[in-house]
Parts: C-alpha cells; structure tokens; sequence
C-alpha cells in the first residue's frame, strides 16, 4: 500500500472511530462554541461589570491568549484520545509490516492536529471580536500555538496507561498548560519563571502583539521549547513501540 493510500484509510479510519465515540464526537466543535461565548459573552459579561467601575477590556489579551491556546488543545485531545485506542489495539505495531515507515505514520498523526488547529485558530480568533490582530502577527501566533496539538496528544499517550486514566491525565495537562496565565499578573522579570511550561511563549508573544510591542525573542524562545519537547515526546513513544 502506497504512503497516501495508508493515510486515506488512516483518516476514513479516524473518522468513523470520532462519530462512533460520544466525546470525541462532540470535542471538535468546542472551538466554535467556544468562539461564540468569547463573541457574545465578553461582552455581556462587560456591560455587567461595568455598572461596578469594572473594566475587563483591560483583560481580553489575556482571555483571548489561552483561547488561542485552546483551540488547537481541544483538537490534540481527540487526536490523543484515537491514538490510546490504537496503542490498545496494537494498531501502530501491526502497520510496521507496511513500507511505510512508523516515524512516517506517527507524523501524518501528528501533522494533521497541528494543521487542522492552526487552521481553525486562524477562523476562529476573528471571529470571537475580541482583541483582534493583524492578519501578520494572527498568522505567526496561530502557528505557533498549533503545536499544543501534537503536544497534548503526545502527552496523553506518555502519562496514560489506557482511555479511562486519560481522562484524569487530561485534568492535569489542562492545569498545567494554563498555570502561565497566572504570569499576566506578574510585572517584573519573575514572569519568564514560568517559560518552563512551554505554553507560556505563546502567551506571551500574544500579549505583547496585543500591546504593539516586539515579541521576535519570545517567538522564538517558544520554538525553540515546544519544538524540543514535541521531539522528546515523540522519540520517548517511538521507542516504546520498537
């Protein structure tokens, strides 16, 4: 079988295995939901406040940040999810017999996340209306945060035996990748303290595009980290399935 003939069953594959399954059913249409409470609830939530002299404007950098950080997240976890149901079923194993080599199939499952939810941040993110950036600096960060894709799916197949204990693996990534948010409120040097959780850079360079400041270093500072973790992650599952 030809490499994109292997891809095409791959992804017919995935496809009936998400419809087939109630939560991964559901999880790919988050980022919409999601787009539309940022849209219309904000801004409600705005009006409200506001009567208490409270101004949340001055937050929606940050809001908009882990939303951009979201939306590819909600993507790698259906992708993780597949991917524990295939590592149960030996599936990757038994495709070792194909020329395909595995490095080759673990890529096209990795990839395809990462486009597919640097494509619906750059939908998305407009749509919401809040804190909107110029096309440039929304290309740039959208590819960027793409890569929690993979990484959540990588994650997930490192910390969980099986599907069940992903769900409670899937708890803690989503506190730890958000736990850089707390940074926002942070004014001095000690905020870069939390660039040892990679999602950080991504906030970051969000912000500081927010503010009309140079983010070139932290962009890069963010490549560079999620780019060796992804290949750490990636390596670590290869070799367990040699």
């Amino acid at each position: 079988m030809s490499s994109f003939g292997l891809v095409r069953v791959l992804s017919t594959t995935d496809l009936k295995n998400i419809r087939r399954d109630p939560l991964l059913a559901w999880l790919p249409l988050s980022p919409l939901l999601m787009t539309f409470l940022f849209r219309f609830g904000l801004p409600a939530l705005q009006e409200f406040v506001g009567r208490f002299g409270l101004e949340l404007a001055l937050y929606y950098p940050l809001f908009m940040s882990s939303f951009m950080m979201l939306v590819p997240t909600l993507i790698g976890m259906v992708i993780g999810f597949l991917l524990l149901d295939e590592r149960d079923d030996r599936t990757l194993q038994a495709l070792q017999v194909t020329p395909v080599p595995l490095p080759a199939l673990l890529a096209y499952r990795l990839s395809f996340p990462m486009l597919l939810g640097f494509l619906v941040t750059l939908l998305c993110y407009p749509l919401a209306g809040i804190s909107p950036l110029p096309l440039k600096h929304l290309f740039l960060l959208a590819l960027l945060s793409a890569v929690n894709a993979p990484l959540t799916a990588l994650l997930l197949l490192t910390f969980a035996e099986n599907k069940v204990a992903g769900f409670a693996v899937l708890k803690m990534l989503n506190t730890v990748m958000l736990l850089p948010v707390a940074a926002y409120f942070v004014g001095s040097s000690l905020q870069y303290v939390a660039g040892i959780i990679p999602t950080y850079w991504g906030l970051k360079a969000l912000w500081l595009a927010a503010n009309g400041q140079s983010y070139a270093l932290v962009y890069g500072l963010g490549i560079v980290s999620n780019g060796l973790l992804l290949a750490l992650l990636q390596y670590r599952y290869l070799k367990t399935l040699r």
